[in-house]
């Protein structure tokens, strides 16, 4: 890994340079020499994004069953597909959507998805981080789950190979989709083995009321219950919680993953706690959620959304200032995660952004926390830094068209192959 001097560039009202080597900023403000040396041009630096949850070769069906219940839209749109997409498929709709967030600012993002390896290969391909988990579903069928983790446990071996950037995690996908005994072996394996733990909870109405119903306790206490819950546990949408359901997520510091756009398109029925979440001691991040779900990957338009979603749920125009809203994309799932890049200072990761300001929505300049948030979207990204390389140059990026036709050809191979066979 070469090192990198980001020269000409503004941190704290302040023009300077940022030297990078070994995937880490080194010094701030010095004369170094360098293997690559980057014109900043003047733009503000500011730490990049992280992607708390997502599906990201989803890119595939954006656009694909819109205007549909959920579970309609599951079931119609999107499991008939899943179940016969190829690992080719996985890998173009990955790499598309490493490219959307890359363009809005985004160097890390935490995955549940088919196909392990071929969502490693984009990563490790296009210079991105991710925490990786592979869809863990069995309905409840003991041969499956058995299937189920063993995978798993093959994976978390073969993770090893790939590099420090990609991190492995274990992704059972929901409790009504994932068997007891299951959830039970997903919290202890991960204890064993400290891994991180992926889920959608709490996500729908339906889906609260069927956990009382067969389980007699509420999603977040059935977690609990089968020895899910943890300060490993990264926890989409959580928007259906009673008052004990969040003094449990705090209680296990849980990482809760606000979707706005993906919860309000599906219409869920209900708003994320934010503020009852974070003053019980649980962890508050955001994600996009799936191209599937949203239309899109920019993390910049769904901190604007969620806090004006909160604003508008509690009648307070200071609910989820915009402040709160960047730690969201920042520094909590950077704490989370290790990724150690929620701040630009000598030691942290060299994972950062350069902000082009000079654009119409940015003006004037008052304040940039708000204007990140209320203003911005992913244009305003001009560069990204991840791990010490240079993955965007003045909004260019490496091998971009080959990426967009490849997709383009996996959808169109994928849909066409499934509809003829139905």
């Amino acid at each position: 890994m070469g090192s990198l001097l980001v020269e000409n560039v503004i941190l704290d009202d302040q023009k300077t340079s940022i030297y990078c080597n070994n995937g880490k900023i080194v010094s701030i403000g010095e004369d170094c020499n360098a293997d690559e040396i980057f014109d900043g041009c003047g733009y503000i630096v500011h730490p990049a994004l992280n992607n708390s949850h997502t599906h990201a070769a989803m890119t595939l069906f954006r656009g694909n069953g819109d205007d549909m219940p959920l579970m309609e839209w599951l079931q119609t749109r999107v499991w008939p597909y899943e179940q016969n997409i190829s690992s080719e498929e996985v890998y173009w709709g990955t790499k598309l959507a490493i490219t959307e967030m890359i363009r809005s600012g985004i160097v890390f993002f935490n995955d549940m998805y088919w196909d392990f390896h071929a969502v490693a290969k984009a990563v490790e391909e296009t210079g991105i981080k991710a925490c990786l988990s592979a869809v863990f579903i069995d309905f409840d069928d003991p041969v499956q789950a058995k299937s189920q983790q063993k995978t798993n446990e093959r994976l978390h071996i073969e993770a090893k190979d790939y590099s420090d950037r990609i991190t492995f995690g274990v992704g059972p996908h929901a409790i009504y989709t994932v068997s007891e005994d299951s959830l039970r072996w997903a919290g202890e394996f991960t204890r064993e083995h400290n891994l991180k733990l992926h889920i959608h909870l709490s996500e729908t109405e339906y889906e609260v009321k069927e956990c009382v119903k067969t389980h007699s306790c509420s999603p977040v206490e059935y977690l609990k219950r089968t020895g899910m819950l943890s300060d490993r546990l990264a926890a989409a949408h959580t928007v259906w919680l009673s008052e004990r359901d969040i003094g449990l997520l705090g209680d296990y510091g849980v990482l809760t993953i606000n979707n706005p756009v993906s919860n309000m398109k599906l219409a869920v029925g209900e708003v994320y706690p934010y503020r009852k979440l974070k003053d019980a001691g649980a962890v508050t991040a955001i994600g996009t959620d799936g191209a599937g779900s949203n239309n899109n990957l920019d993390l910049f338009e769904e901190m604007k959304i969620a806090a004006l979603l909160q604003k508008f749920k509690e009648n307070d125009p200071t609910a989820l200032p915009a402040g709160e809203a960047i730690e969201m994309a920042t520094i909590n799932p950077s704490n989370f995660f290790g990724l150690n890049n929620g701040q630009i200072k000598p030691g942290s990761a060299a994972d950062f952004i350069l902000i082009d300001v000079q654009r119409p929505e940015m003006q004037p300049m008052h304040n940039l926390t708000s204007h990140l948030v209320y203003s911005a979207n992913g244009y305003a990204v001009d560069s990204v830094i991840c791990d010490g390389r240079l993955l965007m140059k003045h909004r260019k990026i490496e091998n971009e068209e080959e990426i967009m036709e490849g997709a383009y050809r996996a959808a169109k191979n994928l849909f066409a192959r499934v509809d003829k066979a139905k």
